[in-house]
């Protein structure tokens, strides 16, 4: 009897079906910025679109402030009717973020609290009007914080091996 799955699973399948793919490969579309010019840069901090007509756009943000509304003049503009034309400014200071309420008539919200100004952190929720974006502050910054917890996790094991040797020995 021959397997069914086998014979209808794609050459680029791997197992239980999950699609494999390689750098490059021309059924992935590569990521560009909003000019659709230049390749993404990961480590730059942006805004990630989540509600329609903006999802998955990815809207860099600038060192210092960067200005947020629907006018055509802002660092990031958002061609939609609940957005203010000057909304708010995400202003970033060292490696710090916060957001600041400007001129807007439906209010800036950050993880749907209204704020007029506030503190911004990795994945938090922006929503400016009806328009929802999500902070990503970079890939780099956030494996700086990893690697530290790594090497206590490690001394630790070492730590222990230590004290389990000492004890094996003194019996």
């Amino acid at each position: 009897m021959e397997n069914t799955y086998q014979s209808t699973k794609s050459k680029y399948s791997g197992t239980q079906g999950t699609l494999l793919v390689a750098k490059n490969d021309e059924r992935i579309p590569d990521f560009t910025d909003d000019a659709g010019s230049a390749p993404i840069n990961l480590d730059q901090p942006a805004l990630i679109g989540l509600t329609p007509p903006f999802s998955t756009r990815r809207f860099p943000l600038r060192p210092g402030k960067t200005s947020i509304g629907r006018r055509d003049d802002n660092d990031i503009v958002l061609a939609d009717g609940s957005v203010s034309s000057l909304h708010a400014w995400v202003i970033e200071d060292n490696g710090s973020y916060r957001l600041m309420n400007i001129l807007s008539t439906n209010g800036s919200f950050v993880n749907n609290e209204r704020v007029t100004e506030a503190p911004l952190k990795e994945g938090d929720r922006i929503r400016f009007g009806g328009v929802e974006l999500q902070l990503h502050t970079g890939i780099s910054t956030r494996k700086s914080h990893a690697a530290p917890r790594i090497w206590v996790v490690v001394g630790m094991m070492g730590l222990i091996g230590l004290v389990a040797l000492g004890w094996f020995l003194t019996r």
